[in-house]
């Protein structure tokens, strides 16, 4: 049967001490107690594999010894076999509520105490075995629930960074998600005005500072004892205390990392392109104002020399009237030159016609500029993030809480 078991006896009676002994003292060790409370200490010392148990006994019976026994942390997996002249029902349920594992009636026959006692290591071993499952299933649902936990923040994170657009709440959120890791890090964003740079602890070193810097263009992921650099195109992170004593803790976290890195650097890349947007777009109003300043000054300017030439080639045509017969010209030559003057004066007219046309394609190119204007702008109203409704709020405050990408 392998290797010998120890098997503690405790009973009152010599005869069936002996008995017991005699069938099982050659395959395993038997051990004897004549009472329940030394019964009770030697199974806490012996830590045997079975115990034997007689339900009637002077002074602690069976029943109260099986209680005493499933109650102590050390022997409280041990399998219990009862021994009992009785086969009523109700002891044996008595038996079974105080915690033993199998009824024997004695006196028996060896074949049938042999037969229980296999039946018993059979049960012992199963049931450890099922134990050591359980345990193993336990801490499968311990890791999935804290690996769903973990992706429950980072989802969050990504929701909550889509409403942000200032830089220190991004961190703030970021650190958010790290101090629940009961992480300790360092955040450098390089922004649309430079590099930025936050940290969990309130603090950092210069040298800590200028490795942020550095390691941005060097590989994705560099571990050093328990610090780990990780770079993406617009931030690097440090986390000085990575968890190296507990692998699996160790991997949950770098599996957890680049989906919140990712969205980090995707939101400030957007944050710089808005800014970008947005000085265009106030550059382009600046250069507007000065367009239309300026075609409204010439469309003006142009309406004013129009004027001006009407009222001078109508004065030149009056004066010309009255100058013209202290002449004494012919009638002809004074004629021929009122039409050449009112020839002259028809096509200025028409050039001033043309004038206000002129203005008027001014003024319609201005209209177009401001429109374009309007739109742009409504655009940037639209593209840019909101903040969240009070109920938005409430629900992303009630939230709680693995594919390697490395």
């Amino acid at each position: 049967m392998g290797k010998a078991l120890k098997i503690l006896a405790i009973d009152d009676e010599i005869l069936t001490q002996t008995f017991i002994q005699q069938v099982l003292k050659g395959e395993h060790q038997v051990h004897i107690a004549s009472a329940g409370e030394e019964g009770i200490h030697l199974a806490a010392e012996l830590l045997p594999d079975i115990i034997i148990l007689d339900v009637k006994m002077p002074g602690m019976d069976g029943y109260t010894v099986c209680q005493k026994l499933k109650e102590d942390s050390k022997t409280c997996d041990i399998p219990v076999l009862f021994l009992s002249a009785h086969t009523n029902i109700e002891e044996q349920l008595q038996g079974y509520a105080a915690g033993g594992d199998d009824y024997l009636v004695k006196p028996c026959e060896p074949e049938t105490l042999r037969a229980k006692v296999n039946v018993m290591l059979r049960f012992r071993d199963q049931s450890r075995l099922l134990k050591q499952q359980y345990t193993e299933a336990q801490k499968t649902a311990h890791i999935a629930m804290l690996g769903s936990s973990e992706i429950g923040m980072a989802m969050q994170f990504v929701e909550q960074s889509y409403l942000i657009n200032d830089y220190d709440e991004l961190a703030n959120a970021f650190f958010s998600v790290t101090d629940k890791l009961q992480l300790i890090c360092a955040l450098m964003f390089f922004s649309h005005a430079g590099a930025k740079s936050y940290f969990s602890d309130g603090s950092a070193s210069p040298l800590e500072i200028e490795l942020l810097e550095k390691m941005r263009y060097q590989n994705r992921i560099i571990d050093f004892s328990q610090r780990t650099f990780i770079n993406y195109p617009n931030v690097t992170l440090l986390v000085k205390n990575m968890p190296l004593q507990d692998p699996e803790r160790y991997g949950r976290i770098k599996d957890l990392l680049p989906t919140v890195l990712g969205t980090l650097s995707n939101k400030i890349f957007a944050m710089k392109a808005g800014h970008a947007i947005q000085q265009q777009s106030d550059e382009l109003a600046v250069s507007f104002d000065q367009i239309k300043t300026t075609l409204l000054a010439l469309s003006n300017s142009l309406a004013t020399s129009q004027a001006q030439s009407t009222g001078i080639l109508h004065t030149m045509l009056e004066e010309m009237q009255g100058f013209l017969p202290k002449l004494a010209l012919e009638e002809d030559q004074e004629a021929y030159i009122l039409d050449h003057i009112e020839d002259s004066s028809r096509k200025a007219m028409e050039l001033n016609d043309s004038s206000e046309e002129i203005g008027a394609t001014f003024h319609r190119v201005v209209d177009a500029l401001q429109d374009m204007l309007d739109k742009q702008h409504k655009l940037l109203t639209e593209i840019r993030p909101k903040a969240p409704s009070q109920a938005e709020s409430d629900r992303q405050s009630g939230y709680t809480s693995d594919v390697d990408l490395f």
